[in-house]
């Protein structure tokens, strides 16, 4: 919770403070590029690093030297000496950090938990994500409009800190299975397991779908809200509620009843394919009477059927690979720019019903193709 907390008031600060110094649109094309080159570079190679060092200590590392980013952030800040390169600097570090920390944090969840708990402790860990994208920016922009942009690196730097403490208390074997070797070899072994394991394939491409079509439509949404909706910014904050509400309700049901799921494949499938359909009718809906249930059962099914690819790939990966193949997959939510930008060129190429209606026929499709798998099926 707290390093969600820190996460979201660190990107919510950060695109505030260069909007607020340049007005300039392309600047925060910039910091898009800042925060998400480091983790397309480097994501990879963290995922290999989590398979050859002691994982406590890497995610400790990881987090120290988040936590000292953000505190020069904040120094920088208080003194008024903060640029914008700067910020476009420590933004880059920053994500160059969190590259190595999002495959450590993933392999370490079965050794905490075991295999066996793993669908309620992965169902239960994205709770803070989910509260999160509704709680976080809202209480973040809040107090930078009342105390101004240091506050929100305050916040970030002490939530990171406070991370730190706690992960600092986790006392857990997690020592590498795979201490030797070239790291190039070993990034090639993880990429070679999963393409010559259909399963793994194939649930990897429905979270890469996800994120480049599926969720491009939230780039979208203050067209809906204000043009489509006449709703302005109460509308697009009801919008964004809508979607983490529906998302939390799944990852609920999901913690709480995992253990009897059965036919898991079909459960995966069938939400893509659901999901996909409730962007489609979403898109063409005439005013937030219908907008609002249908992006609460997108947030639904994007959670239900996500939650169980993520619990299937962490019991069935072997040990040795882990951190690999949870890197791959980790990779794939940040290829979200990329989604946004693909929404934002056939929105003004067409418009944004249209975009979001293609974004969402290109997930639905996708499950629906790969629905003629009976070993997906049969999961």
């Amino acid at each position: 919770m707290f390093y969600v907390l820190g996460h979201r008031a660190e990107y919510v600060t950060f695109a505030w403070m260069v909007w607020d110094a340049t007005h300039d649109a392309l600047h925060l094309g910039y910091l898009g590029l800042a925060q998400g080159v480091p983790l397309l570079v480097f994501q990879l190679w963290g995922g290999v690093l989590a398979d050859r060092v002691n994982r406590l200590r890497l995610l400790l590392a990881t987090q120290v030297l988040t936590t000292a980013t953000l505190l020069a952030a904040f120094a920088l800040s208080a003194l008024a000496l903060i640029r914008v390169e700067h910020l476009l600097a420590l933004a880059a570090l920053s994500n160059t950090f969190r590259a190595f920390d999002e495959p450590t944090r993933m392999s370490m969840v079965p050794q905490m938990v075991g295999r066996e708990r793993l669908p309620n402790a992965i169902a239960l860990g994205s709770i803070p994500w989910q509260a999160g994208r509704m709680i976080g920016p809202s209480l973040t922009g809040i107090l930078i409009a009342a105390f101004g942009a240091t506050v929100g690196l305050a916040i970030a730097a002490v939530a990171s800190g406070m991370a730190l403490v706690m992960y600092a208390r986790l006392r857990v074997d997690a020592r590498s299975a795979v201490p030797g070797g070239h790291m190039g070899t070993q990034l090639i072994e993880g990429l070679s397991f999963v393409r010559h394991n259909f399963v793994f394939a194939a649930l990897i491409c429905l979270a890469l779908f996800n994120a480049v079509f599926g969720l491009s439509y939230v780039t979208l949404l203050p067209i809906f809200a204000d043009v489509y909706f006449q709703a302005g910014s109460t509308g697009f904050g009801l919008l964004n509620a809508a979607h983490g509400t529906g998302a939390l309700v799944g990852t609920l049901i999901v913690a709480s009843l995992a253990a009897r799921f059965r036919h898991r494949g079909l459960i995966i499938l069938a939400g893509a394919a659901g999901m996909g359909l409730g962007l489609a009718i979403f898109s063409q809906s005439p005013g937030l009477g219908l907008a609002l249930p249908m992006l609460a059962c997108v947030g639904f099914s994007n959670t239900f059927y996500l939650t169980q690819v993520s619990t299937h790939l962490q019991q069935a990966v072997p040990d040795h690979l882990r951190g690999r193949v949870m890197s791959l997959y980790a990779l794939c939510w940040n290829l979200l720019p990329l989604g946004g930008l693909l929404g934002g060129v056939l929105a003004a190429a067409v418009d944004a019903r249209f975009a979001v209606l293609v974004g969402g026929a290109m997930v639905a499709a996708n499950a629906l193709v790969l629905l003629a798998s009976r070993r997906l099926r049969l999961l």
